[in-house]
């Protein structure tokens, strides 16, 4: 296996780990992040070295590289509805927390005996 094939296959593993992970998880999705950023890092260090491939390989190579971008396309978009999904759901408890606040006023001593 050459080094651009071994990039393009933890290329692809890493995309396609981060297009399964669920919305609310956000852990496995920064973790499939850092793997993806990692993989995409490793493949662009071999740009600096000139690739001499057949035709074929070439035309291989190109179309595995764009089903990846695809697919990464795609996780970001789903990265953004989760993003969107938290930051509406950090604002409601926001509002609430204010207008909770508004109507008690907050004790300066927290009661811990259950």
């Amino acid at each position: 296996m050459t080094n651009l094939e071994r990039a393009l296959c933890q290329l692809e593993i890493a995309t396609q780990a981060l297009a399964e992970i669920p919305d609310d998880h956000l852990e496995g999705a920064q973790a499939a992040l850092d793997r993806r950023s990692r993989a995409i890092e490793d493949l662009a260090e071999l740009t600096g070295s000139p690739l001499l491939m057949p035709s074929e390989e070439c035309q291989d190579t190109l179309r595995r590289l764009q089903l990846v971008c695809e697919a990464g396309a795609q996780a970001q978009q789903k990265l953004g509805r989760f993003t969107r999904t938290a930051m509406e759901e950090w604002r409601q408890w926001s509002w609430i927390y204010r207008a909770l606040s508004t109507q008690y006023e907050p004790s300066p001593f927290l009661d811990c005996r259950g």
